[in-house]
């Protein structure tokens, strides 16, 4: 929809009844603004339009001046500042307000700088980013300052048609832009074969003889046939070229629009005076071949985009809640926090939600890149976007809409689409001056050439025209980063930055936290020691069935472990009771079990076993009167640990583990993932120091860590990364997140943004050699009018086409999950002084994370 400049319309009198206005401020409406007497003038003003029955004002006494009708274009203006309206457009941040806006008219890089400029040029407007690769633009703005009618009318008057980003929308709007190219291309097609057929016949006639009156006669069809193909088919390089000449900007549609209407000129003139030479077939020619080219450019750009596009469309457009007892199906805007929601086999989640009853398997890939579903059930939670595989599940609300985990996601990805790297705005500067350095050697080859051969000025001027194009420069960034961003998060990696891709090829050392990050990060049973005549199965399932109503990390480790062994008809446990520091105690029919210290579970035993030796945290199982065995455990590397950390090695990267745990534990967990350097009993700001010197001696250098003291490191590294399940604090800081817990992802990330880097050198090597050549060549005669306009859009299409190469990253630099480690491969815990043995709670006056040691292991890592 287009919005014209609005210009007010105040009078002395009341726009509905006529009457003058009364004194004092009068009271208005917009836009306009409109005046009236009184409220209840105003009130029946809107009812009467909003009813459709504005031709009431044109019908009535016209010697009553100033009334008019609000236009269709105003009532537009006028919805896009209600507030119901923003509310599902327009997200609030900081006291400012951020708008998408899908641009129409979007043609080449100049047309980009363009829309910039004046955006920004808007009082109030504090950010304005236009995705070239995707036509949508990035404001925020001071609603106190501006209005979005004002900021979208502005886009309008300079000939570009901006509404808020839809998804239905922009895919209704993509077809009919589809349609609009491909019927102005038929136009074009059409008027260039039957002008080229009528130039043959002309051309034949000029080596065999032809008749004045049928020369004359022919090239009035031609015009009569080009005129539609110059003016209707090629009306958009004319207007893109027009509304920049109105504002004193040069676009890449300037030289195309002084071709094709010099050759066209010079042609109707030469009909008109009987001139020599006419050339309708060379301009219906070239801007067909132009129109070939921008649909095939239109088709690859929105290929480069469909990854975004996906992630938009995983939420679906309605859910199931269930309201007094009765399911109903009801738009997705309409659920709320705290609705129950019934999800069925095969539907998709609608919200982030807690499940509340059922158990299901649960397919995450699309949202967090893990191919592997998994098994949840009640208390555990489920994002909006994954697909439920075979159980129905209620769920009991948690976030919607924009809350959801998809759309913060969606929204990190299109901050970094529209965040502009450094080489991305050194292309820019070099575009949007490129136009006005080609029409002075247009000039001067025309100039040269007609003092040379003037037969030849005109055609080789409009050849230099046609074939230089700075669009293959202007989209040779943003359709490699908006390729690599979606690509990226399919995997799961999601760059908050474009220019974070910049800065990641570059790096070469990586420091990697331990706990948490090449650790699972919590307890899990690494062994166990049946005593003599107890299998392995009666000790788990002892364990594990008290230790079912433990909520201490080690008891919770115990049961995870043995919970498939349950029997569900076993009898209830009654008089389970904690004893802090010691464990967990709970009788079971006349059997009273015991799971805990040593000390605990012991006493009063005689001849117990003796418990296996090591630094390993230990867990004791007593069943009455009887040991029936312990257990190690600890903090387990991750599967893919050793895969990982040797594919960053095989990409030439410096390792490092850098911990706050006791060095024992760092330098057993250096040593089964082969890392040479390490670091152990480091605090927060140790970790930073370490980075700062590696800096300081001219190293990029990333990190990866999860927890609160990871974030002083994180950001004073060049690239932080935070894994799956990092603190907020840590995830704020990062520039990379990672959405699930395969460690491989972070190689995956260095290789992608190195690759992503190579293609866009790639990109302007073909730029810079194309224009080296293709201007030479043009000025010398050697391209024609016609080959110019062939190989200006294959250009373009050649940077978009390498640029998605990237769609074929898949996932060759990440380990399989379940890479085997070797035997010795987990963190042993801290003795017991700092973990409690019982499974259930710290150990008195001990606050400390596993695999530390010492008073500030509160603060490691």
């Amino acid at each position: 929809m287009r919005f014209p400049d609005q210009t007010p319309v105040m009078t002395s009198t009341c726009h509905h009844c006529g009457l003058p206005l009364p004194p004092g401020p009068p009271i208005t409406l917009e836009p306009g603004p409109l005046a009236f007497c009184c409220i209840g003038c105003k009130t029946a003003y809107r009812l009467i339009h909003e009813a459709g029955l504005a031709e009431y004002y044109q019908r009535r006494n016209p010697g009553l001046s100033g009334l008019r009708p609000e236009t269709p274009a105003e009532a537009a203006l006028r919805a896009l500042d209600d507030p119901e309206f923003q509310k599902l457009h327009v997200r609030q941040r900081d006291g400012l307000h951020e708008i998408h806006l899908f641009l129409e008219g979007i043609h080449c890089a100049a047309c980009v700088w363009l829309n910039e400029r004046i955006l920004a040029g808007l009082p109030g407007v504090h950010q304005a980013q236009v995705n070239f690769a995707t036509h949508r633009a990035l404001v925020v703005w001071d609603p106190t300052r501006l209005k979005l009618s004002e900021l979208v009318a502005a886009v309008a008057r300079i000939g570009y048609r901006a509404e808020p980003y839809n998804p239905d929308r922009n895919e209704l709007l993509h077809r009919r832009r589809h349609r609009d190219l491909l019927l102005r291309l038929a136009v074009a097609g059409f008027g260039a074969g039957n002008v080229m057929l009528i130039a043959v016949a002309l051309h034949a006639g000029a080596w065999q003889g032809m008749t004045d009156d049928l020369r004359n006669f022919f090239r009035w069809v031609s015009l009569v046939v080009a005129t539609p193909v110059v003016f209707y088919s090629g009306g958009i390089f004319l207007r893109g070229a027009f509304n920049g000449l109105r504002l004193g900007r040069l676009t890449m549609d300037l030289p195309i629009a002084l071709g094709a209407l010099v050759t066209y000129g010079h042609s109707a003139i030469a009909t008109l005076l009987h001139g020599p030479e006419v050339y309708f077939d060379t301009v219906t020619a070239f801007l067909f071949t132009l129109l070939v080219g921008r649909l095939l450019e239109s088709a690859a750009r929105a290929r480069a985009a469909a990854a975004t596009e996906r992630l938009r469309s995983l939420t679906p457009r309605t859910a199931t809640v269930i309201r007094a007892d009765r399911e109903t199906t009801v738009p997705l805007r309409e659920v709320q926090v705290g609705d129950r929601v019934l999800v069925r086999p095969g539907e998709t989640m609608p919200v982030d939600g807690e499940i509340r009853s059922g158990t299901t398997t649960v397919d995450q890939a699309m949202l967090t890149g893990e191919s592997r579903p998994v098994t949840l059930g009640p208390g555990q939670t489920v994002a909006a976007g994954t697909t439920n595989l075979d159980g129905a599940v209620e769920l009991h609300t948690l976030r919607v809409g924009e809350g959801t985990t998809a759309a913060h996601i969606l929204r990190l990805v299109e901050a970094a689409q529209n965040r502009r790297p450094p080489i991305q705005s050194l292309a820019d500067r070099m575009a949007a001056r490129f136009v006005g350095t080609i029409l002075l050697l247009a000039l001067a080859s025309a100039l040269v050439w007609l003092w040379l051969d003037p037969s030849r000025a005109l055609e080789n001027s409009v050849a230099l025209l046609i074939i230089t194009c700075p669009c293959a420069l202007g989209l040779a960034t943003p359709a490699a980063m908006v390729t690599a961003t979606g690509a990226a998060a399919r995997l799961g990696i999601i760059f908050k930055d474009g220019a974070v891709l910049e800065r990641l090829a570059s790096i070469g050392r990586m420091a990697l936290d331990k706990t948490g990050t090449l650790t699972e990060g919590e307890p899990q049973v690494l062994a166990l020691h049946p005593a003599p005549g107890v299998s392995e199965t009666e000790l788990l399932a002892t364990a594990a069935a008290l230790e079912r109503h433990s909520e201490h990390p080690l008891g919770r480790a115990i049961f995870r472990r043995g919970r498939t062994l349950l029997d569900p008809q076993a009898p209830p446990w009654d008089q389970v009771r904690n004893h802090p520091g010691q464990g967990l105690e709970g009788q079971q029919g006349n059997m009273v079990v015991r799971v805990g210290r040593r000390e605990f579970v012991t006493e009063g035993l005689q001849d117990c076993p003796h418990p296996p030796a090591g630094d390993a945290t230990l867990v004791g199982c007593r069943a009455g009167g009887r040991l029936l065995g312990w257990f190690t455990l600890g903090d387990a590397l991750r599967a893919d640990a050793p895969a990982a950390v040797a594919a960053l090695r095989g990409l030439g990267l410096t390792v490092d583990l850098l911990s706050g745990d006791q060095p024992s534990a760092v330098a057993q967990a250096a040593a089964a993932v082969g890392i040479d350097g390490q670091r152990a009993g480091l605090l927060p700001a140790d970790k930073e120091a370490i980075i700062g010197q590696w800096q300081t001696a001219g190293q990029r250098v990333a990190m990866v860590g999860d927890g609160i003291n990871d974030a002083p490191a994180l950001a004073r590294a060049d690239v932080a990364f935070a894994v799956a399940n990092a603190t907020g604090l840590s995830t704020a800081t990062a520039h990379v997140v990672l959405l699930n817990r395969r460690l491989g992802l972070v190689p995956a990330a260095v290789a992608l943004a190195r690759r992503t880097l190579a293609i866009i050198h790639q990109n302007f090597l073909f730029s810079i050699v194309y224009n080296l050549v293709a201007i030479p060549m043009a000025l010398t005669g050697h391209v024609s009018p016609l080959g110019a306009a062939v190989a200006m859009p294959l250009s373009s299409l050649a940077v978009v086409l390498n640029a998605l190469r990237l769609n074929r990253f898949r996932e060759e630099w990440i380990p399989p999950h379940g890479h085997p480690l070797p035997a010795a491969a987990h963190c042993p815990a801290v003795e017991s002084g700092g973990i409690d043995r019982s499974g259930l709670g710290p150990a008195p006056g001990a606050v400390r994370r596993l695999g530390g040691s010492g008073p500030s292991d509160s603060l490691r890592g």
